[in-house]
C-alpha cells in the first residue's frame, strides 16, 4: 500500500473520522475510514504515531492470587463488558501517572508496585490508530465506587477458578479476555515478568 493523502470528515468531542486514500500494489485507489483521537492529523507521520492517549491497568494482589477487573457498562457495545480499569491520559501525565490516577478514580486501589509497564499496543487496528500502554501492578487498598457518574463501574477481586467461568460466560475486553486467560489457566508466570523486565 501507499499512502496519498488524508481528509477529516467528521469531529466529535473525542474521536474524529477521517478518510485515508492508499494507492494498492495493483494500482487501484482505496479510500479506508479511520477513527482517530488526534483532532489535527494531516500526513502519515500523525496516522503512524505510537505513543499513547490511553492507559489500562492490570492489577494482582499481593499474593498475586486475584485479579482485578471491573465490570463496566460500555455504550459502544450497549453493555457490561469485564475489562481493566483504563482511560485516558492527560495532558502533561505519564502513561505510569495516568495509570496510577485512573485506578484510584474507578476503584479507590492505589498501585503498591509496577511489575511491567509495555509498549503501546493498537487497540482495534481495524479502524482505529488509537493505542494504549498496559501497567501491569500489584494494587491494594480497598475498592470503593467510580468517582464518575457517567461511568457505570463495578470493580472486584477474582480469582482463577471465577475468571475460568468469566472466560465462558460473559463479555470481555479482548485485552482483558487474553491476559485472564494466560493467568487462570497457567500459560504465564507472573514471576517472569518481574526477571525479564527490559
Amino acid at each position: 500500500m501507499k499512502f496519498l493523502g488524508i481528509k477529516k470528515v467528521d469531529a466529535g468531542s473525542h474521536i474524529h473520522r477521517y478518510d485515508v486514500q492508499y494507492v494498492t500494489k495493483d494500482h487501484k485507489n482505496k479510500i479506508y475510514e479511520v477513527a482517530s483521537r488526534n483532532p489535527e492529523m494531516k500526513d502519515l507521520d500523525d496516522l503512524t504515531q505510537w505513543d499513547s492517549k490511553t492507559v489500562l491497568v492490570i492489577g494482582l494482589s499481593p499474593d498475586h492470587r486475584h485479579i482485578l477487573l471491573s465490570r463496566e457498562f460500555r455504550m459502544a457495545v450497549g453493555d457490561y463488558i469485564y475489562n481493566f480499569p483504563s482511560g485516558l491520559v492527560d495532558p502533561g501525565e505519564t502513561a505510569a501517572e495516568a495509570a496510577a490516577r485512573e485506578l484510584m478514580e474507578e476503584t479507590g486501589l492505589r498501585i503498591v508496585k509496577t511489575i511491567r509497564q509495555l509498549r503501546s499496543s493498537f487497540n482495534a487496528p481495524g479502524f482505529s490508530n488509537e493505542s494504549t500502554s498496559c501497567v501491569i501492578a500489584v494494587i491494594d487498598g480497598d475498592i470503593r465506587e467510580s468517582d464518575s457518574s457517567f461511568e457505570e463501574i463495578e470493580a472486584g477481586w477474582y480469582t482463577k477458578e471465577e475468571v475460568k467461568l468469566l472466560l465462558k460466560t460473559s463479555k470481555m475486553s479482548a485485552r482483558a479476555q487474553m491476559f485472564c486467560f494466560l493467568w487462570a489457566y497457567g500459560g504465564m508466570s507472573i514471576d517472569n515478568l518481574y526477571e525479564s523486565r527490559e
